[in-house]
């Protein structure tokens, strides 16, 4: 069994704790009430909070933190190298936030020996979809990380997209595929939609997100007019 890393030592941790320093806030306790590790290495993976800290100001900060450190995000355009439809693939799975089935767009959480988000992002991009990717096929969809929830998470997203041609024979192979993995508890199948399609089946905001940025930053404001 592999050994247990401490809160103190997680890098996500030490990163936050940082962030809050270099702002002007004390901190004056932390209690651990949950601390959730990864089975294969006992590295954190996010951490419930109880925080007794003040503002510069004087003011109490909010006193729970779900800790989860960056993730990326990445949306990924196929396009039918005849036709040049586009066309999205998204993960489908049963999450915790109602139970239900959900689309999404792939993403993962940054551990603490990753080296750079894109990085993070290809790889999570092979393993959630099986496709071959490597890092410098991904291009960045906003400029920073974006934080999730600032009331009560640290989590910044990085958000990347994939446009890849590929014959529309090979894009319709990847619909229903089982991906994911059993023992990071993933079970997942991929989906695939049309852009407009996509954008009413994503439920959580940083996929509607990636799709207006992706629909700004390529300039086509004539899909953007149909969501």
């Amino acid at each position: 069994m592999k050994k247990q890393v401490s809160l103190d030592d997680a890098g996500k941790y030490k990163a936050w704790r940082k962030a809050l320093t270099q702002n002007g806030i004390t901190v004056n306790k932390i209690e651990e009430l949950h601390v959730q590790r990864r089975h294969k290495d006992g590295g954190v993976l996010y951490a419930l909070l109880n925080i007794d800290a003040e503002a510069p100001e004087g003011t109490k900060l909010n006193p729970i933190c779900f800790l989860k450190g960056d993730a990326v995000s990445v949306l990924v355009v196929l396009i039918d190298d005849e036709t040049d439809d586009r066309h999205i693939l998204l993960v489908r799975q049963r999450r915790i936030c109602d139970g239900s089935e959900l689309h999404e767009h792939p993403a993962g959480m940054i551990d603490d020996d990753d080296d750079q988000p894109i990085d993070v992002a290809a790889r999570e991009l092979n393993e959630e979809t099986q496709l071959d990717v490597k890092p410098d096929e991904l291009k960045p969809l906003f400029d920073r990380p974006l934080f999730s929830a600032t009331a009560t998470s640290d989590e910044a997203l990085h958000f990347f997209y994939l446009e890849r041609r590929m014959p529309l024979a090979e894009i319709q192979t990847l619909n229903g595929r089982k991906t994911g993995a059993d023992d990071e508890n993933e079970h997942t199948k991929l989906y695939v939609a049309t852009l407009p399609e996509a954008h009413r089946l994503v439920h959580n905001i940083h996929g509607i997100m990636a799709h207006l940025l992706y629909l700004q930053l390529v300039g086509d404001y004539e899909t953007l007019r149909l969501l």
